[in-house]
């Protein structure tokens, strides 16, 4: 038995002093050196060696975005923050296709129904010209109609399968020009195309700035004695030119409840080959008696062959009161 000296070096030898066997896997192990960690060397019971601490002390945590949180002691969280279009992060997904969100990134469920969306649409090819149009040939396909001409109206062909353009019929046609609001000494619609059969005036509430005048007109802003004015389609045998314009009315009232209405054709105005010829209707309020009504025809002429492209609208003298002329080209 050792004593309390004696230095032991093997323990299990050491005991066996007493007869009794100790389990040699009980061996001893001597410290290690300043650094060194305790490891298992295998799975043998009680096998344990010194070896080189490996694993490295975390000492602290540093951050940087997108991570958040971070520290150098106690307990250290490490987060992600949220993505934006200003910084990265995480993001949520999403299947919408309709969100207007710019946070959300959209799932492999949301392109596809984009794509599908995208395929069943009306390619940007299928028009060429600026004024094509574009209709069904059956449930899931379209084609162009190519714009038509001038003048031109769509309609649906023979077979009615498809729309189509085509010329209208000639004749009946009516097409406003230009409204004009009477006021002044006079006032001119110019730039009157030549591609009607007629024109046809209706003048609205004519009134003369003092009493006892009519509306007349002029052609062309020709202020010469070129025109003849014939009311009541009186016979006139062997008449000159001797008016300065044609004249529609005659001794208008001019007060505030009195009313008119004109109705003029000038038809064939855009021959080069003839004068022109105008005719209408005119029911004014009586100038003396505001109760009662003027009711007459007239017939005029032009001796000019120039085509009419533009007409010009006055009184019989002084200035135009108010009232309005809608002009037509009739087809």
């Amino acid at each position: 038995m050792p004593t309390n000296t004696d230095l032991v070096t093997d323990l299990p030898a050491d005991f066996e002093v007493f007869g009794q066997a100790v389990a040699t896997s009980m061996a001893d192990l001597l410290g290690g050196t300043s650094g060194q960690i305790l490891a298992k060397n295998s799975n043998t019971d009680m096998d344990f060696v010194w070896i080189a601490n490996d694993q490295g002390d975390i000492t602290g945590i540093t951050a940087t975005s997108p991570l958040t949180g971070g520290g150098t002691s106690g307990a250290i969280t490490v987060g992600i923050q949220s993505a934006s279009t200003s910084q990265a992060g995480a993001v949520q997904l999403s299947d919408s296709t309709s969100t207007t969100s710019s946070v959300l990134a959209a799932t492999p469920t949301a392109v596809k129904s984009s794509y599908d969306l995208a395929a069943a649409a009306i390619p940007k090819s299928t028009v060429t010209t600026t004024g094509d149009v574009i209709y069904a040939t059956g449930s899931s396909a379209v084609t162009r109609l190519g714009i038509g001409t001038a003048g031109q109206v769509l309609t649906v062909n023979g077979g009615a399968t498809a729309p189509s353009w085509a010329t209208p019929a000639s004749g009946g046609g009516m097409t406003l020009l230009q409204t004009v609001t009477l006021t002044g000494a006079s006032v001119t619609t110019s730039s009157i195309a030549g591609t009607y059969k007629e024109l046809r005036l209706y003048v609205r509430n004519f009134k003369p700035s003092s009493g006892d005048n009519g509306f007349n007109v002029r052609v062309n802003t020709d202020t010469a004695t070129n025109y003849i004015t014939v009311a009541g389609f009186t016979t006139t045998a062997n008449q000159a030119p001797n008016a300065t314009s044609w004249r529609f009315s005659a001794g208008q009232n001019d007060t505030a409840s009195s009313i008119s209405q004109i109705d003029i054709i000038i038809p064939d105005y855009a021959n080069t080959v003839t004068g022109k010829m105008s005719y209408g209707y005119g029911m004014t309020n009586n100038y003396t008696t505001s109760t009662n009504y003027n009711m007459r025809g007239w017939m005029n002429w032009y001796n000019q062959t120039a085509a009419i492209t533009s007409l010009t609208f006055l009184a019989e003298s002084g200035n135009l009161g108010s009232g309005s002329v809608l002009v037509y080209g009739v087809s």
